[in-house]
Protein backbone atom coordinates (compact mmCIF):
# COMPACT_ATOMS: atom_id res chain seq x y z
CA UNK A 1 0.00 0.00 0.00
CA UNK A 2 1.41 3.28 -1.15
CA UNK A 3 0.45 6.77 -1.27
CA UNK A 4 -2.15 7.50 -4.89
CA UNK A 5 -5.10 9.34 -5.28
CA UNK A 6 -8.09 7.85 -4.81
CA UNK A 7 -10.40 7.86 -7.26
CA UNK A 8 -13.37 10.31 -6.53
CA UNK A 9 -16.79 8.43 -4.95
CA UNK A 10 -19.19 11.04 -4.27
CA UNK A 11 -21.67 9.94 -5.64
CA UNK A 12 -21.67 6.68 -3.56
CA UNK A 13 -20.83 8.32 -0.04
CA UNK A 14 -23.51 11.48 -0.08
CA UNK A 15 -26.44 8.84 -0.19
CA UNK A 16 -24.32 6.84 3.50
CA UNK A 17 -23.16 10.04 4.92
CA UNK A 18 -26.75 12.01 4.55
CA UNK A 19 -28.29 8.85 6.66
CA UNK A 20 -26.24 10.37 9.61
CA UNK A 21 -27.38 12.40 12.33
CA UNK A 22 -24.39 15.27 11.34
CA UNK A 23 -23.21 17.96 13.40
CA UNK A 24 -21.58 18.62 17.05
CA UNK A 25 -23.57 21.71 17.66
CA UNK A 26 -26.93 21.49 16.01
CA UNK A 27 -26.26 23.88 14.01
CA UNK A 28 -27.63 23.23 10.14
CA UNK A 29 -25.17 24.55 7.90
CA UNK A 30 -27.65 26.22 5.78
CA UNK A 31 -28.20 28.62 8.37
CA UNK A 32 -24.44 29.23 8.87
CA UNK A 33 -23.17 32.81 8.28
CA UNK A 34 -22.57 33.53 4.37
CA UNK A 35 -19.10 34.78 5.33
CA UNK A 36 -18.33 31.59 7.17
CA UNK A 37 -20.10 29.14 4.32
CA UNK A 38 -17.95 31.19 1.75
CA UNK A 39 -14.53 30.36 3.96
CA UNK A 40 -15.05 26.96 4.19
CA UNK A 41 -15.61 26.49 0.37
CA UNK A 42 -12.35 28.60 -0.18
CA UNK A 43 -11.09 26.54 2.57
CA UNK A 44 -11.90 22.96 0.66
CA UNK A 45 -10.50 24.52 -2.66
CA UNK A 46 -6.96 25.84 -1.20
CA UNK A 47 -4.02 23.82 -2.42
CA UNK A 48 -2.63 23.35 0.90
CA UNK A 49 -3.87 20.36 2.32
CA UNK A 50 -3.69 21.82 6.15
CA UNK A 51 -6.27 24.03 5.04
CA UNK A 52 -8.72 21.38 3.48
CA UNK A 53 -8.20 19.98 6.87
CA UNK A 54 -9.47 23.02 8.88
CA UNK A 55 -12.41 23.15 7.00
CA UNK A 56 -13.56 19.77 7.61
CA UNK A 57 -12.77 20.16 11.20
CA UNK A 58 -14.98 23.33 11.15
CA UNK A 59 -17.93 20.92 8.98
CA UNK A 60 -17.63 18.70 12.36
CA UNK A 61 -20.01 22.31 14.00
CA UNK A 62 -22.80 21.59 11.60
CA UNK A 63 -25.23 19.12 10.43
CA UNK A 64 -27.43 18.88 7.26
CA UNK A 65 -27.20 17.15 4.17
CA UNK A 66 -24.81 19.69 2.57
CA UNK A 67 -21.97 19.00 5.33
CA UNK A 68 -22.55 15.33 4.12
CA UNK A 69 -21.57 16.12 0.36
CA UNK A 70 -18.89 18.66 1.27
CA UNK A 71 -17.04 15.35 3.36
CA UNK A 72 -17.81 12.60 1.12
CA UNK A 73 -16.20 14.93 -1.54
CA UNK A 74 -12.87 14.80 0.30
CA UNK A 75 -13.08 11.25 1.05
CA UNK A 76 -11.62 11.16 -2.30
CA UNK A 77 -8.98 14.10 -2.25
CA UNK A 78 -6.06 14.29 -3.91
CA UNK A 79 -3.69 14.33 -0.63
CA UNK A 80 -3.98 11.03 1.67
CA UNK A 81 -4.27 12.91 4.87
CA UNK A 82 -7.03 15.12 3.82
CA UNK A 83 -8.73 11.35 3.36
CA UNK A 84 -7.70 10.58 6.40
CA UNK A 85 -9.19 13.25 8.52
CA UNK A 86 -12.38 13.14 6.15
CA UNK A 87 -12.69 9.24 7.46
CA UNK A 88 -12.77 11.15 10.76
CA UNK A 89 -15.21 13.73 10.31
CA UNK A 90 -17.75 11.36 8.43
CA UNK A 91 -17.28 8.92 11.69
CA UNK A 92 -17.80 11.87 14.01
CA UNK A 93 -20.70 13.32 12.26
CA UNK A 94 -22.67 9.71 12.86
CA UNK A 95 -21.86 7.61 10.38
CA UNK A 96 -18.70 6.00 8.80
CA UNK A 97 -18.25 5.82 4.70
CA UNK A 98 -19.48 2.10 3.34
CA UNK A 99 -16.58 -0.23 2.94
CA UNK A 100 -16.88 -0.18 -0.81
CA UNK A 101 -15.55 4.19 -0.68
CA UNK A 102 -12.09 2.39 0.08
CA UNK A 103 -12.34 -0.18 -3.10
CA UNK A 104 -9.71 1.94 -5.03
CA UNK A 105 -7.77 2.85 -1.85
CA UNK A 106 -3.76 1.89 -1.98
CA UNK A 107 -2.68 4.10 0.99
CA UNK A 108 -2.17 1.93 4.05
CA UNK A 109 -2.56 5.61 6.08
CA UNK A 110 -5.71 5.87 5.14
CA UNK A 111 -6.90 2.24 5.18
CA UNK A 112 -5.53 2.61 8.88
CA UNK A 113 -8.03 5.49 9.48
CA UNK A 114 -10.63 3.41 8.06
CA UNK A 115 -10.36 0.23 10.05
CA UNK A 116 -10.10 2.21 13.62
CA UNK A 117 -13.43 3.67 12.97
CA UNK A 118 -14.97 0.17 13.01
CA UNK A 119 -15.11 0.06 8.89
CA UNK A 120 -14.64 -3.63 7.69
CA UNK A 121 -12.78 -3.66 5.09
CA UNK A 122 -12.90 -7.15 2.60
CA UNK A 123 -10.03 -9.51 3.55
CA UNK A 124 -9.04 -9.98 -0.02
CA UNK A 125 -8.56 -5.77 -0.02
CA UNK A 126 -6.43 -5.22 2.45
CA UNK A 127 -4.37 -8.53 2.75
CA UNK A 128 -1.82 -8.50 0.06
CA UNK A 129 -0.95 -4.98 1.02
CA UNK A 130 -0.99 -5.61 4.82
CA UNK A 131 1.74 -8.59 3.97
CA UNK A 132 3.76 -6.44 1.66
CA UNK A 133 4.26 -3.92 4.82
CA UNK A 134 5.12 -6.78 6.98
CA UNK A 135 7.93 -7.92 4.99
CA UNK A 136 9.47 -4.98 4.08
CA UNK A 137 12.79 -4.17 6.47
CA UNK A 138 11.32 -0.23 5.94
CA UNK A 139 10.89 0.43 10.07
CA UNK A 140 8.11 2.95 9.17
CA UNK A 141 6.49 0.77 6.73
CA UNK A 142 6.59 -2.19 8.84
CA UNK A 143 5.23 -0.44 11.80
CA UNK A 144 2.19 0.65 9.87
CA UNK A 145 2.11 -3.10 8.70
CA UNK A 146 2.07 -4.56 12.06
CA UNK A 147 -0.33 -1.28 13.15
CA UNK A 148 -3.13 -2.64 9.98
CA UNK A 149 -2.81 -5.61 10.88
CA UNK A 150 -4.29 -5.20 14.76
CA UNK A 151 -7.08 -3.70 13.30
CA UNK A 152 -7.98 -6.59 11.60
CA UNK A 153 -9.58 -10.48 12.36
CA UNK A 154 -7.74 -12.03 9.86
CA UNK A 155 -6.02 -14.56 12.10
CA UNK A 156 -3.00 -15.00 9.25
CA UNK A 157 -2.09 -11.28 9.43
CA UNK A 158 -2.10 -11.34 12.86
CA UNK A 159 0.04 -14.29 13.52
CA UNK A 160 2.39 -12.61 10.58
CA UNK A 161 2.16 -9.38 12.66
CA UNK A 162 3.41 -11.19 16.24
CA UNK A 163 6.37 -12.56 14.32
CA UNK A 164 7.94 -9.86 13.35
CA UNK A 165 6.81 -7.63 16.36
CA UNK A 166 8.61 -10.34 18.57
CA UNK A 167 11.68 -10.31 16.17
CA UNK A 168 12.01 -6.41 15.98
CA UNK A 169 12.00 -6.45 19.77
CA UNK A 170 14.54 -8.81 20.17
CA UNK A 171 16.53 -7.24 18.57
CA UNK A 172 16.57 -3.60 18.40
CA UNK A 173 18.93 -1.95 20.17
CA UNK A 174 17.69 1.68 22.10
CA UNK A 175 18.32 3.82 19.09
CA UNK A 176 15.78 1.79 17.21
CA UNK A 177 13.66 1.50 20.50
CA UNK A 178 13.32 5.47 20.53
CA UNK A 179 12.24 5.20 17.32
CA UNK A 180 9.77 3.12 16.95
CA UNK A 181 8.15 3.04 20.42
CA UNK A 182 5.30 5.48 19.90
CA UNK A 183 3.80 4.23 16.56
CA UNK A 184 5.14 0.21 18.15
CA UNK A 185 3.12 1.05 21.41
CA UNK A 186 -0.06 1.91 19.77
CA UNK A 187 0.11 -0.80 17.60
CA UNK A 188 0.36 -3.57 20.51
CA UNK A 189 -2.45 -1.02 22.37
CA UNK A 190 -0.03 -0.50 24.64
CA UNK A 191 -2.15 2.58 26.77
CA UNK A 192 -0.70 5.13 28.83
CA UNK A 193 3.15 5.55 29.52
CA UNK A 194 5.20 3.03 27.38
CA UNK A 195 8.21 1.60 26.63
CA UNK A 196 11.11 3.47 25.59
CA UNK A 197 14.03 1.60 25.77
CA UNK A 198 15.00 -1.55 24.20
CA UNK A 199 15.43 -2.90 27.81
CA UNK A 200 11.62 -1.67 28.81
CA UNK A 201 10.45 -3.39 25.69
CA UNK A 202 12.30 -6.92 26.46
CA UNK A 203 10.80 -6.41 29.93
CA UNK A 204 7.59 -5.39 28.74
CA UNK A 205 7.43 -8.73 26.19
CA UNK A 206 8.22 -11.25 29.23
CA UNK A 207 5.14 -12.75 30.60
CA UNK A 208 3.37 -12.22 27.10
CA UNK A 209 2.44 -15.39 24.76
CA UNK A 210 2.15 -14.23 21.52
CA UNK A 211 -1.44 -14.44 21.66
CA UNK A 212 -1.47 -11.59 23.38
CA UNK A 213 0.63 -9.17 22.20
CA UNK A 214 -1.52 -7.42 19.61
CA UNK A 215 -4.58 -5.44 20.96
CA UNK A 216 -8.12 -6.90 19.47
CA UNK A 217 -9.56 -5.04 16.33
CA UNK A 218 -11.92 -2.53 17.22
CA UNK A 219 -15.85 -2.71 17.16
CA UNK A 220 -17.56 -1.72 13.86
CA UNK A 221 -18.55 1.63 14.03
CA UNK A 222 -16.33 3.04 16.47
CA UNK A 223 -16.59 6.98 17.43
CA UNK A 224 -13.83 8.80 16.88
CA UNK A 225 -12.46 10.16 20.24
CA UNK A 226 -15.17 13.66 21.23
CA UNK A 227 -13.76 16.94 21.33
CA UNK A 228 -12.56 19.57 18.70
CA UNK A 229 -11.45 23.00 19.22
CA UNK A 230 -11.69 24.13 15.87
CA UNK A 231 -15.71 22.95 15.28
CA UNK A 232 -15.97 24.53 18.96
CA UNK A 233 -14.47 28.34 18.24
CA UNK A 234 -17.34 31.03 17.52
CA UNK A 235 -17.16 32.61 13.94
CA UNK A 236 -15.31 35.53 14.70
CA UNK A 237 -12.89 33.26 16.64
CA UNK A 238 -12.51 31.13 13.45
CA UNK A 239 -12.24 33.82 11.04
CA UNK A 240 -9.19 34.79 12.70
CA UNK A 241 -7.78 31.35 13.29
CA UNK A 242 -7.74 30.88 9.29
CA UNK A 243 -6.05 34.34 9.25
CA UNK A 244 -3.26 33.29 11.01
CA UNK A 245 -2.94 30.18 9.24
CA UNK A 246 -3.12 31.85 6.30
CA UNK A 247 -0.34 34.52 7.46
CA UNK A 248 1.72 31.38 8.54
CA UNK A 249 1.39 29.33 5.56
CA UNK A 250 3.53 32.61 4.19
CA UNK A 251 6.11 32.08 6.61
CA UNK A 252 9.83 30.69 6.29
CA UNK A 253 10.95 29.64 9.54
CA UNK A 254 14.58 29.27 10.36
CA UNK A 255 14.38 27.22 13.87
CA UNK A 256 17.73 26.55 16.01
CA UNK A 257 18.08 24.13 18.88
CA UNK A 258 20.48 24.61 21.23
CA UNK A 259 20.60 21.76 23.57
CA UNK A 260 22.49 20.69 27.35
CA UNK A 261 23.85 17.08 26.09
CA UNK A 262 25.11 16.24 29.42
CA UNK A 263 24.25 12.93 30.69
CA UNK A 264 21.71 14.61 33.03
CA UNK A 265 19.50 16.03 29.69
CA UNK A 266 19.22 12.10 28.33
CA UNK A 267 15.70 11.83 28.78
CA UNK A 268 14.90 15.49 27.11
CA UNK A 269 17.53 13.93 24.17
CA UNK A 270 15.49 10.99 23.67
CA UNK A 271 12.37 13.06 23.61
CA UNK A 272 13.84 15.13 20.57
CA UNK A 273 15.36 11.82 18.73
CA UNK A 274 11.75 10.26 19.32
CA UNK A 275 9.29 13.58 18.26
CA UNK A 276 11.95 15.58 15.40
CA UNK A 277 10.25 13.83 12.63
CA UNK A 278 7.17 14.67 13.38
CA UNK A 279 7.84 18.25 14.24
CA UNK A 280 9.89 19.05 11.11
CA UNK A 281 6.89 17.47 9.27
CA UNK A 282 4.36 19.40 11.19
CA UNK A 283 5.94 22.78 11.24
CA UNK A 284 7.09 22.64 7.44
CA UNK A 285 3.22 21.93 6.93
CA UNK A 286 1.90 25.01 8.15
CA UNK A 287 4.77 26.96 7.43
CA UNK A 288 5.94 28.08 3.37
CA UNK A 289 9.10 26.34 4.03
CA UNK A 290 11.03 25.09 7.74
CA UNK A 291 14.62 24.54 8.05
CA UNK A 292 15.59 23.03 11.67
CA UNK A 293 19.53 23.68 12.74
CA UNK A 294 20.73 21.85 16.28
CA UNK A 295 24.05 22.52 18.37
CA UNK A 296 24.27 20.50 21.36
CA UNK A 297 26.72 21.93 23.48
CA UNK A 298 28.50 20.65 27.07
CA UNK A 299 31.23 22.50 29.07
CA UNK A 300 34.78 23.32 28.45
CA UNK A 301 35.98 19.74 30.07
CA UNK A 302 34.39 17.83 27.66
CA UNK A 303 35.65 18.85 24.64
CA UNK A 304 34.25 19.45 21.94
CA UNK A 305 32.27 22.06 23.49
CA UNK A 306 29.83 21.78 20.73
CA UNK A 307 28.53 20.04 18.12
CA UNK A 308 26.29 21.48 14.99
CA UNK A 309 24.22 20.47 12.22
CA UNK A 310 23.09 22.96 9.89
CA UNK A 311 20.24 24.52 8.13
CA UNK A 312 17.90 21.46 6.54
CA UNK A 313 14.43 20.40 6.16
CA UNK A 314 15.62 15.99 5.98
CA UNK A 315 14.59 14.37 8.70
CA UNK A 316 16.71 11.45 7.98
CA UNK A 317 20.01 14.14 7.98
CA UNK A 318 18.98 15.58 11.43
CA UNK A 319 18.15 12.39 13.09
CA UNK A 320 21.62 10.62 12.11
CA UNK A 321 23.41 13.92 13.96
CA UNK A 322 21.19 13.47 17.27
CA UNK A 323 21.65 9.72 17.45
CA UNK A 324 25.31 10.38 16.96
CA UNK A 325 25.67 12.91 19.48
CA UNK A 326 28.33 12.53 22.44
CA UNK A 327 26.65 12.84 25.71
CA UNK A 328 28.88 13.04 28.45
CA UNK A 329 28.88 14.66 32.49
CA UNK A 330 30.14 18.20 33.02
CA UNK A 331 32.53 18.20 36.67
CA UNK A 332 30.45 21.63 37.70
CA UNK A 333 27.06 22.59 37.89
CA UNK A 334 27.11 25.36 35.21
CA UNK A 335 27.58 24.59 31.49
CA UNK A 336 28.72 26.13 28.36
CA UNK A 337 25.67 28.16 27.46
CA UNK A 338 27.31 30.88 25.79
CA UNK A 339 29.20 28.58 23.33
CA UNK A 340 25.72 26.94 22.43
CA UNK A 341 23.96 30.41 21.88
CA UNK A 342 27.39 31.43 19.83
CA UNK A 343 27.61 27.92 17.53
CA UNK A 344 23.68 29.00 16.72
CA UNK A 345 25.39 32.60 15.08
CA UNK A 346 27.64 30.79 13.03
CA UNK A 347 24.71 28.43 11.12
CA UNK A 348 23.54 29.64 7.70
CA UNK A 349 20.45 31.69 8.53
CA UNK A 350 17.80 33.11 5.79
CA UNK A 351 17.38 36.86 6.89
CA UNK A 352 14.40 36.91 5.19
CA UNK A 353 12.47 34.17 7.03
CA UNK A 354 11.49 34.08 10.40
CA UNK A 355 14.90 33.41 12.64
CA UNK A 356 14.13 31.91 16.20
CA UNK A 357 16.84 30.22 18.60
CA UNK A 358 15.34 27.87 21.30
CA UNK A 359 17.90 26.97 24.09
CA UNK A 360 16.52 23.80 26.14
CA UNK A 361 19.28 22.97 29.17
CA UNK A 362 19.17 22.20 33.00
CA UNK A 363 21.99 24.26 33.92
CA UNK A 364 22.86 27.73 34.08
CA UNK A 365 25.34 29.34 32.30
CA UNK A 366 29.09 30.65 34.31
CA UNK A 367 29.10 33.99 35.70
CA UNK A 368 32.09 34.90 33.95
CA UNK A 369 30.18 34.75 30.57
CA UNK A 370 27.38 36.55 31.75
CA UNK A 371 28.57 39.57 30.32
CA UNK A 372 29.76 38.21 26.92
CA UNK A 373 25.97 36.45 27.01
CA UNK A 374 24.21 39.60 27.53
CA UNK A 375 26.37 41.11 24.46
CA UNK A 376 25.21 38.17 22.23
CA UNK A 377 21.63 38.15 23.32
CA UNK A 378 21.26 41.80 22.80
CA UNK A 379 22.91 41.51 19.05
CA UNK A 380 20.56 38.98 17.81
CA UNK A 381 17.64 40.56 19.39
CA UNK A 382 18.70 43.74 16.86
CA UNK A 383 19.36 41.20 14.34
CA UNK A 384 15.78 40.13 14.89
CA UNK A 385 16.71 36.55 15.68
CA UNK A 386 14.71 35.47 18.83
CA UNK A 387 15.59 33.76 21.70
CA UNK A 388 13.36 31.37 23.95
CA UNK A 389 14.67 29.70 26.46
CA UNK A 390 13.34 26.06 28.18
CA UNK A 391 14.04 25.18 31.12
CA UNK A 392 14.31 21.71 32.60
CA UNK A 393 14.94 21.53 36.14
CA UNK A 394 17.24 18.71 37.55
CA UNK A 395 15.51 15.89 40.03
CA UNK A 396 17.96 14.45 42.65
CA UNK A 397 19.69 11.41 41.59
CA UNK A 398 17.63 8.77 43.33
CA UNK A 399 20.67 6.18 43.35
CA UNK A 400 23.42 8.91 45.04
CA UNK A 401 20.66 10.13 47.29
CA UNK A 402 19.97 6.18 48.49
CA UNK A 403 23.59 5.93 49.37
CA UNK A 404 24.26 9.20 51.39
CA UNK A 405 23.08 9.19 55.44
CA UNK A 406 20.26 11.83 56.03
CA UNK A 407 22.39 15.42 56.81
CA UNK A 408 24.26 14.69 53.36
CA UNK A 409 21.21 13.64 51.85
CA UNK A 410 19.32 17.08 52.72
CA UNK A 411 22.79 19.25 51.49
CA UNK A 412 22.28 17.47 48.32
CA UNK A 413 18.81 18.39 47.60
CA UNK A 414 19.11 21.74 49.05
CA UNK A 415 21.98 22.20 46.41
CA UNK A 416 19.82 20.72 43.39
CA UNK A 417 17.12 23.38 44.29
CA UNK A 418 19.40 26.23 44.99
CA UNK A 419 20.92 25.21 41.51
CA UNK A 420 17.50 24.57 39.78
CA UNK A 421 16.53 28.28 41.16
CA UNK A 422 19.52 29.67 39.98
CA UNK A 423 19.26 28.26 36.40
CA UNK A 424 15.50 29.63 35.85
CA UNK A 425 16.52 32.79 37.26
CA UNK A 426 19.35 32.49 34.24
CA UNK A 427 16.86 31.11 31.59
CA UNK A 428 14.43 34.12 32.74
CA UNK A 429 16.99 36.80 31.57
CA UNK A 430 17.97 34.67 28.73
CA UNK A 431 14.78 34.94 27.09
CA UNK A 432 13.77 38.64 28.31
CA UNK A 433 16.99 40.03 26.58
CA UNK A 434 16.21 37.83 23.30
CA UNK A 435 12.58 38.80 23.38
CA UNK A 436 11.38 35.44 23.69
CA UNK A 437 9.46 33.33 26.52
CA UNK A 438 10.78 31.27 29.14
CA UNK A 439 9.61 27.46 29.70
CA UNK A 440 9.44 24.96 32.81
CA UNK A 441 9.40 21.75 31.94
CA UNK A 442 9.50 18.06 34.06
CA UNK A 443 8.09 15.79 31.58
CA UNK A 444 10.46 14.82 28.19
CA UNK A 445 7.22 13.89 26.61
CA UNK A 446 6.25 18.07 26.80
CA UNK A 447 9.27 19.21 25.25
CA UNK A 448 8.37 18.65 21.41
CA UNK A 449 5.14 20.32 22.13
CA UNK A 450 6.94 23.24 23.98
CA UNK A 451 8.58 23.95 21.03
CA UNK A 452 5.81 24.20 18.45
CA UNK A 453 4.37 26.65 21.01
CA UNK A 454 7.33 28.71 21.08
CA UNK A 455 6.87 29.09 16.99
CA UNK A 456 3.52 30.15 17.27
CA UNK A 457 1.16 32.78 18.93
CA UNK A 458 -0.32 32.20 22.29
CA UNK A 459 -3.93 32.73 21.17
CA UNK A 460 -3.64 29.50 19.12
CA UNK A 461 -1.90 27.08 21.60
CA UNK A 462 -5.09 25.24 21.88
CA UNK A 463 -5.95 24.66 18.72
CA UNK A 464 -3.24 23.79 17.72
CA UNK A 465 -2.42 21.11 20.60
CA UNK A 466 -5.68 19.57 19.59
CA UNK A 467 -4.99 19.48 15.76
CA UNK A 468 -1.05 18.28 16.01
CA UNK A 469 -2.41 15.24 18.69
CA UNK A 470 -5.25 14.60 15.69
CA UNK A 471 -1.88 14.76 13.07
CA UNK A 472 -0.14 12.53 15.24
CA UNK A 473 -2.46 10.01 15.18
CA UNK A 474 -3.98 9.71 11.80
CA UNK A 475 -0.47 10.97 9.71
CA UNK A 476 2.16 9.63 11.95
Amino acid sequence: MRPTRLLPLACLLVATLNAAAFGTTGLRYADAEDAERQMIDRMLGSDHWPFRVFALLRLERYRGEDVGGLVAGKLGDEAWAVRTFAVRTAARLGHAPAPEAFASETDGRVVRAALRHGIRLPPDRITPGIRALLATPALDELLLGVELAALTDIEALRTNARGRVTRLIRNMDDAVAIRVSRPLARGLGVTGPHPATRDEWHAWMRGRTPDTLLAPPPAPGVAPPAGNAVAELEPEAFSRLIGYLDALRQRDLDLAIAMDSTASMVPMINATRAGVESLILFLDHISRTLRLGFVAYRDHDNPPVWEGHPFTSDVDSIREFLFGIRITGGADLPEAVLDGLTACGQLDWNRDATREIILVGDARPHEDDEYKLTGLLESYASAGVTVHAVHVPQQPNPDYLARLDRPRAVRYRQEIAEHNLRTEEAFAAIARLGGGERVQLTDATELVPAIMHLTIEETWWSVFDAFYAMYLDLCR
